[in-house]
């Protein structure tokens, strides 16, 4: 009997013992479940609502997030990556931008916070409340960092495009239908300056028209040498008074030439006089230029420095180029019609290499080996090389950084509201050919341009039924020789050949 009473008060709490152990396993079974659908919410907004008894709200909002994918899926993707992203970055898509990112961090918060409420339980333990509060905290931190870091991206882009985006009533106008329609030819300036802190003034160092037709994407490059004389300024123009016969200057010396590099800061330091209030004189006299020379009417320019182009192909990840043999110098300075020893710094290796920004920079000026023909011709097929190689999820990942490179060191006379036609553009001409027009010496005087002789060879380059003949030689490095960066007549402009139209890319 002893014995007996001994186990009676054990086994008269066993059941008391098995419902605190179901009801462990309870408040841990809702626990998950709660845990669960809030982090279906946070997957797709409502969704977890679904198995809630505000299983309607749940629909409601999950037909908006629906909806709203399937809207933008179609706004991205109805023609290509990049016209979808051009149509983000117009003025008035960037403003919808901001809106629909901030609705959809309401409606995502909304839906996580509503499906942890609706599904929180009283009887939790202290631990499992402090942990379910803790995760639904973290799915609002999951979901509201990445938008917020687009509503920055979105605004960080409105401010550089306010910068970038020039109005200065020399490009074309802005119209509603697409901008390219109608013409059979757009012509681009792209203008490199060597503006930044330690130079006066702007020079163009590099100066190019991209023609493109607008039907088959086909592309002609035409490079205007920095050292042509005599370059036309069209009666329009007030610096045309001071040099009718073309802008040329002997009297300043040789320290100081009026070459076509040297435009921009005619009109812009050095007679802003004739120029009053009118605020991109330097770019306009240059396109006012380039227009004479080429005989074809400018539509669209854009300008970047030296610092700026280094920069932004290091935001775009680097750029491949084949470098011929014996590689580029880097660095490099010209006195008598001979290389300073030690002033070429560096070289880059021959071969196919991935260039870093200020390796591209070096590949698209140094002319002391080779000269300014060679110059422009690498030039050309880095332009060439930056169209191929762009790639839509690269530039969306790097965004930011372009962005801040843009505002600092481009400008555009570009209407953004034409940006998605620019887009479109852009993935037609990767589908047409390229040819290159060359215009540096022996083709083409420094001395004395002969612009009719100029204007018929861009003509004959934008033709389709005209070859582009593949390049005399596979390295144009080699067949060149060191130039004197100051002569006229006696060109230093060497170029890889006398061939005035060739395949860009064959060249490259």
């Amino acid at each position: 009997m002893a014995r007996q009473a001994e186990h009676e008060p054990s086994g008269a709490h066993a059941p008391s013992d098995v419902t605190r152990s179901s009801e462990r396993q309870r408040r841990r079974a809702t626990l998950r479940r709660s845990l669960s659908l809030t982090f279906l919410s946070t997957l797709v907004p409502g969704l977890g609502l679904m198995w809630t008894k505000r299983r309607t709200v749940g629909v409601i909002l999950l037909l908006i997030a629906v909806i709203a994918g399937i809207a933008l899926s179609i706004f991205l993707l109805s023609g290509n990556v990049l016209t979808g992203a051009a149509n983000v970055l117009t003025s008035t898509g960037l403003k919808l931008a901001l809106v629909a990112l901030a609705a959809a961090l309401v409606l995502w918060l909304t839906s996580i916070v509503l499906t942890a409420r609706t599904t929180h339980t009283d009887g939790w333990s202290h631990r499992g409340d402090i942990l379910f509060k803790a995760f639904t905290a973290l799915m609002c931190l999951a979901v509201t960092m990445p938008l917020a870091r687009a509503v920055s991206t979105v605004t960080v882009t409105q401010d550089a495009f306010g910068t970038m985006f020039i109005e200065n009533g020399k490009g074309a106008a802005s119209t509603k239908e697409n901008a390219f329609k109608k013409k059979a030819r757009v012509n681009l300036m792209l203008v490199g300056s060597d503006a930044g802190s330690d130079r006066t003034g702007i020079r163009t160092d590099s100066l190019m028209v991209a023609s493109i037709d607008t039907h088959t994407g086909d592309t002609t490059l035409i490079s205007i040498p920095r050292n042509w004389n005599y370059v036309p300024f069209p009666e329009s123009n007030p610096l045309h008074k001071l040099y009718p016969n073309g802008f040329h200057c002997p009297e300043r010396g040789a320290g100081d030439p009026c070459w076509m590099d040297a435009v921009w800061s005619e009109a812009d330091t050095q007679h802003p006089e004739l120029f009053p209030g009118e605020q991109y004189a330097g770019l306009n006299a240059t396109r006012d230029v380039v227009q004479e020379i080429i005989g074809m009417p400018i539509d669209y320019s854009t300008v970047i420095n030296l610092k700026g182009f280094q920069d932004l192909v290091d935001a775009m990840g680097g750029v491949d180029m084949t470098i011929p043999a014996g590689g580029i110098a880097i660095g490099g300075k010209i006195e008598g019609g001979a290389i300073v020893p030690g002033s070429i710094t560096g070289r880059i290796p021959e071969g196919r290499q991935h260039l870093n920004g200020q390796q591209a920079l070096w590949y698209s000026r140094s002319r002391v080996e080779t000269g300014d023909g060679d110059r422009m011709r690498r030039q050309r097929c880095m332009v060439n090389a930056l169209i191929d190689q762009t790639n839509p999820v690269s530039l969306v990942n790097q965004f930011p950084s372009i962005m801040k490179v843009a505002k600092e060191n481009i400008l555009l006379d570009l209407p953004q509201s034409e940006l998605p036609d620019l887009a479109d553009l852009a993935n037609t001409m990767k589908k047409g050919q390229t040819k290159s027009v060359n215009l540096a010496y022996p083709v083409i005087s420094d001395s004395h341009p002969d612009y009719d002789k100029v204007r018929a060879l861009i003509k004959k380059g934008m033709d389709r039924s005209t070859p582009a003949p593949k390049p005399k030689s596979s390295s144009s490095a080699s067949s060149s020789t060191a130039p004197n960066s100051s002569s006229s007549s006696a060109s230093t402009s060497s170029s890889s050949s006398d061939q005035a139209i060739d395949d860009t890319t064959a060249t490259c």
